[in-house]
């Protein structure tokens, strides 16, 4: 039971440890994304005020002067306006790098509890082997099978449906 138990864990923490680098990633992606966002933002600002300070009137401006500042002024407006669609493109980028990072630590949180059940297992297993008290192995038969179940459910995708477990990764989150 011992080599069974080190041994998914062993499986199980390098799914975990993939898991882990695919949030980074996506904490990095969110990073990015929010500060194109920002860099976005300020240069609307920037392309906007020029646009607005461009379309005033200039005392003793020739007809000529005019249609360029005002042509001059339509093109920083317009480049406003591209970077305000590119900033929304960014912010979307950033919500889905969030939440797909919210959906990776949901599965991050199932292989820590199992690594965690299955480390009290194999320490109750190296007590009873010290004390050769026999119940001590039932007992920690029951967080194996816990962390063994919680480990299948990691790698196979679904929900491991057991309100106590999902009550503790409440309280560990």
């Amino acid at each position: 039971m011992v080599v069974f138990s080190a041994t998914f864990m062993g499986i199980a923490n390098v799914k975990d440890n993939n898991i882990v680098q695919k949030m980074q990633q996506k904490q990095v992606e969110h990073n990015d994304n929010w500060g194109w966002f920002q860099a976005r933002n300020i240069r609307a600002s920037v392309f906007e005020t020029t646009a607005d300070e461009l379309s005033l009137t200039w005392p003793g401006e020739t007809a000529e002067n005019q249609k360029k500042r005002q042509d001059l002024s339509a093109k920083y407006a317009g480049m406003a306006k591209s970077q305000e669609m590119k900033m929304n493109v960014q912010k979307e980028a950033a919500e889905t790098a969030l939440k797909d990072y919210d959906a990776l630590n949901a599965e991050d949180d199932k292989f820590d509890m199992c690594d965690t059940l299955l480390a009290l297992s194999l320490a109750l297993m190296g007590i009873t082997a010290l004390t050769k008290k026999w119940a001590l192995f039932f007992v920690a038969l029951i967080p194996m099978s816990l962390g063994t179940y919680i480990g299948i459910a990691g790698f196979v995708g679904f929900h491991a449906n057991l309100p106590f477990l999902d009550f503790l990764l409440q309280i560990l989150s």
